[in-house]
């Protein structure tokens, strides 16, 4: 017997659902609200995994770590968050971390940030992965243990990942825009309200410093001195944090990395003259102001 979209069999009367297999959690913030509640009592952890090392079969030595570990830091703790840093992580400890933290109670905090810096790549299965000081770990187990039913009290609340690390080996030279010829330029407190259920995989932003499949750079030309996404994340979220939105802020670093940047190594005609673009996948169902009054 067919069944209609809400499980029923279109004829029944008087059927009764059964019992979702739905865990609980509390409720941060409104159904219908336009921003999160960033209001709790502390805005939460910033977790920096940083890589500068790794064992003697690993990839070389990332030595802008230290310069990106310490303009990350500024910026988050300008928007009051706790920063955690750590370093040189072996692929066992870094999965007692992450297990740890979705087990902490965040019931008072307004989300979670994570920043990953290492090398990464994309392995034989097609899968994107980074390297831990002795091993590699599937890029995906950064955010497997903050879903709403493992980590309850991060549930409703936003959730981001910033990914410091090549997604591959590709290269993208970009395309020149030129304006048409003869084209003129012009310049100029949360009320009661009844539960309701949000989906495993909401409220979460990933952001990786590169698009699918290419490097993600570091420079030490034009004021930038380390990872050149980092750069200006670090510099947006310190410049607007206090005034625009998450959302708007990112738009404005996937534009200037895109724009301002140009890989610059001469000779080498491949990784000369590249452009880069961070890419984001976000189900955020909600504004992000780190501005909010507690």
């Amino acid at each position: 017997m067919e069944k209609t979209q809400d499980g029923s069999d279109g004829k029944s009367k008087g059927y009764v659902t059964p019992a979702v297999d739905r865990p609980d959690a509390p409720m941060p913030v409104g159904s219908k609200e336009p921003n999160y509640n960033m209001r709790h009592e502390e805005r939460g952890r910033a977790i920096i995994l940083a890589y500068e090392n790794f064992s003697s079969y690993g990839p070389p030595r990332r030595n802008c770590a230290e310069h990106d570990v310490e303009i990350v830091t500024a910026a988050f703790k300008k928007l009051k968050f706790t920063v955690l840093t750590h370093w040189d992580l072996k692929t066992d400890d870094l999965l007692k971390v992450l297990k740890q933290e979705s087990l902490e109670d965040h019931s008072n905090h307004d989300c979670l940030v994570v920043v990953l810096m290492s090398h990464g790549g994309v392995n034989n299965n097609n899968e994107e992965f980074f390297y831990t000081y002795d091993h590699k770990l599937k890029t995906s187990e950064l955010w497997t243990n903050f879903t709403p039913e493992k980590c309850p009290t991060l549930a409703g609340k936003p959730k981001m990942y910033f990914l410091q690390a090549c997604r591959g080996e590709g290269v993208d030279k970009g395309v020149r825009l030129q304006q048409p010829r003869g084209m003129r330029v012009q310049t100029d407190s949360m009320p009661i309200e009844k539960d309701y259920a949000i989906p495993l995989h909401a409220d979460m932003l990933i952001m990786w410093a590169s698009y699918i499949g290419t490097f993600a750079f570091k420079s030490g030309n034009n004021g930038i001195n380390g990872s050149v996404f980092l750069h200006f994340l670090s510099k947006v979220l310190s410049e607007e944090g206090d005034h625009h939105d998450l959302s708007t802020m990112l738009l404005r670093v996937t534009r200037e990395v895109a724009v301002c940047y140009e890989s610059y190594v001469p000779g080498n005609y491949r990784l000369d003259m590249n452009k880069q673009i961070p890419y984001t996948v976000s189900t955020l169902m909600r504004k992000v102001f780190f501005n909010e009054m507690k």
